[in-house]
């Protein structure tokens, strides 16, 4: 088998993930049944990734035991620690307080070393150092999890007080971070603001200042990778720094290795640009000693160091989309290859950027659909439109970053980033059209969608091993367009009840063929989340907004129609998507929605209401009390440790951290997702 390492690396890679997402018991038969494939295999050629598998597996129990488990080891204490917050610490809601990652440097007056997540401590910027007491505690089991750990945090600490400053930290990671807002700062002079967000991202990775709308744009069209640096962003920083290498050789490699290394450092060293760092590297390495590059080995190579460094690592989003990435994009390369030759150039040049687009999105799609994330049917086109300005956009940004820095050179900067300006102005109207192009916001049901790619996989290595694989492309279109009839026959009325926003008084956003109803109650932070479901579900239509507060206000949600339950007099019933109703309820400061489908009913409540007759629900979403008046069989609640347990009674209760939902059909089972049942201890 050649590529040893990469085959090595795959292995490697795929059962640290599994181990992570696997119970530990489930992992000793794994490694046991991947030791046994190593040794009992015939085809020679499986040895490789079965050992790679078999070594990740134990790599990851070695890597659990040794520096995990003592980590985890201090939850359920309060301590006094010395801290640093981290670069990627954010303001909270309170003034003068922040959020995000912390670095404890002494416990209990021990030195130490440990990362943890903290909602809300008190600082202003990265770097700054304090002591105070802190409730260490495990990290809440949700889809958040994995991806902390990823990043070597195995802790969450709850602030408790007794803060005393220190001294700033002088590790050069922070003076490299306000480099980069500093650049950021430098850019937003000369250009727009949002343009300056815009080039910030693709040539910083500072995401800080990109607005939800843009975001979103780029999702829809499919272009989203170009707001984070990424192995292109390193790709073309490399290719126009260093053209050709023909003369000078060593020393033009010596100075582009130190390019790559200072641009990894500057940007943070995300997963993404880390990993296509190494690649870069790697292959300098290789060209320094003259020997051949191969970017499926060099990938591997640079999988298996960072999963060295952090068994976790493969749990990443942006690990996961970057090496299914690059497949992609090898895989394209393989098949564009025989047409150089039959083609004009051009053509060549054409097709291979779409098959490039294409294989790149299809390789990243599982991911995708398994992190319940949206997908665009235009990512071929938008990525097509998109990708030629950047290597202009980055080298006008290199400019102005360099000119911005000597004063007599003002009237040039200021030509320099008018240009940048007008590119990217034409950046961002490529992108909306795209983002407004029908199909550029898709949903896939992501059980039913893996388990069809899982078959069409299946059905390309049995069509592999007879020997006929250039039948399976129509035998594929046919799978696929069969899977689309049914799931779409499938999807068909299930209507889905989701908890959105802040725990313990989130919203309810109701969802059903392709239409959406809110209950909303809370406050901008709601109103924000409620808007980024609707975007991530394919922006739904929404057909009726009602606002439960005591003091209703502008929701600031688009919707046919809005209806304050505060100024109802009397109870109202409103006809609600597809034959649903919705009951609207309010008495002194208190409101009530109760939401029927078919003989299901699902309440959401604010405040604690009194109602002369009580009303019957199948659930209750809860928020921070409960009342008489609405008794329910089950309580969906979001909340780690409500006030109102002792007064549950016999309710059977479901607990979900992150946007549970109730999902049924008329007439159907009621289904709960991402919640599950909650034991009163």
């Amino acid at each position: 088998m050649k590529r040893n390492l990469a085959w090595f690396a795959l292995g490697f890679a795929l059962a640290e993930l599994a181990a992570a997402n696997l119970p530990p018991l489930v992992c000793v038969p794994a490694a046991a049944l991947f030791a046994f494939a190593v040794l009992g295999l015939r085809k020679r050629s499986l040895h490789i990734p079965a050992l790679g598998a078999v070594c990740g597996f134990v790599y990851f129990a070695v890597f659990a035991v040794l520096f995990v488990r003592p980590v985890q080891a201090q939850a359920g204490q309060t301590v006094t620690a010395a801290v640093t917050v981290q670069t990627d610490a954010e303001a909270a809601y309170e003034a003068y307080h922040m959020r995000g990652t912390l670095l404890i440097t002494e416990l209990d007056g021990k030195p130490a070393h440990i990362r943890v997540q903290c909602s809300d401590f008190p600082a202003t910027e990265a770097g700054e150092r304090f002591t105070a007491k802190f409730s260490l505690r495990t990290l809440k089991n949700d889809r958040y999890r994995l991806a902390s750990q990823s990043k070597g945090v195995y802790l969450r600490a709850d602030y408790v007080g007794s803060y005393a400053p220190l001294p700033a930290s002088r590790h050069p990671v922070f003076g490299l971070f306000r480099l980069r807002q500093r650049g950021s700062t430098a850019l937003k002079h000369w250009i727009p603001a949002d343009s300056a967000a815009l080039i910030s991202a693709m040539l910083l990775g500072d995401t800080t200042r990109l607005s939800d709308a843009d975001r979103d744009a780029f999702a829809a069209a499919g272009v989203s990778h170009l707001l984070a640096v990424s192995g292109l962003h390193v790709a073309l920083l490399a290719g126009l720094l260093f053209p050709h290498r023909r003369r000078f050789a060593h020393a033009a490699l010596a100075v582009q290795a130190g390019v790559i290394v200072g641009y990894m450092l500057v940007t943070g060293l995300p997963v993404s640009v880390l990993r296509a760092g190494l690649v870069f590297l790697l292959a300098i390495l290789g060209h320094w000693f003259l020997q051949p590059v191969d970017l499926l080995t060099s990938t591997g190579a640079a999988a298996l160091l960072l999963g060295l460094q952090n068994a976790y690592m493969p749990c990443d989003l942006g690990f996961q989309l970057s090496f299914c990435a690059v497949l992609g994009v090898q895989c394209a390369a393989a098949l564009a290859n025989p047409l150089k030759s039959r083609l004009p150039k051009r053509i060549f040049k054409l097709i291979s950027a779409a098959m490039t687009a294409a294989l790149a999105s299809l390789f990243t799609l599982p991911i995708l659909v398994a992190h319940g994330m949206t997908i665009s049917a235009v990512g071929i086109l938008g990525n097509l439109l998109t990708l030629p300005l950047m290597r202009y956009l980055l080298l006008l940004g290199l400019a102005v970053l360099g000119l911005s820095c000597l004063p007599f050179l003002a009237p040039l900067c200021h030509m320099v980033s008018f240009l940048l300006a007008l590119l990217l102005k034409l950046l961002r109207g490529i992108v909306l059209f795209c983002a407004s192009l029908p199909g550029a916001r898709l949903l896939l049901p992501a059980r039913y969608t893996l388990f069809v790619l899982g078959v069409l996989a299946v059905l390309a290595i049995v069509y592999y091993l007879a020997g006929r694989l250039r039948f399976y492309l129509p035998a594929a279109l046919c799978c696929a367009a069969l899977a689309v009839f049914m799931g779409v026959r499938m999807q068909q009325g299930i209507v889905t009840v989701a908890l959105v926003g802040t725990a313990g008084n989130p919203c309810a956003v109701i969802t059903q063929d392709g239409q959406a109803a809110v209950v909303f109650r809370g406050g901008a932070a709601n109103r924000r989340a409620v808007k980024n479901y609707l975007a991530r579900h394919g922006e739904p239509v929404c057909t009726l907004a009602v606002d439960l507060r005591a003091t209703p206000g502008d929701i600031g949600l688009t919707a046919d129609r809005t209806v304050n339950a505060a100024a109802q007099t009397a109870p109202a019933r409103y006809e609600v998507l597809d034959g649903l109703t919705l009951d609207l309820y309010h008495k002194g400061s208190s409101s009530l929605a109760v939401l029927e489908v078919g003989d299901r009913h699902i309440a959401l409540m604010s405040g604690s209401i009194k109602l002369d007759t009580p009303v019957q629900v199948d659930v209750l979403c809860a928020a921070g009390a409960l009342s008489d008046s609405v008794q329910a069989e089950t309580i969906l609640f979001t909340s780690e440790s409500p006030r109102w347990l002792a007064d549950a009674d016999a309710a059977q209760l479901y607990y979900g951290s992150d946007t549970p939902a109730v999902v049924l059909r008329p007439g159907a089972a009621m289904i709960f997702e991402e919640a599950k049942p909650y034991a009163v201890q």
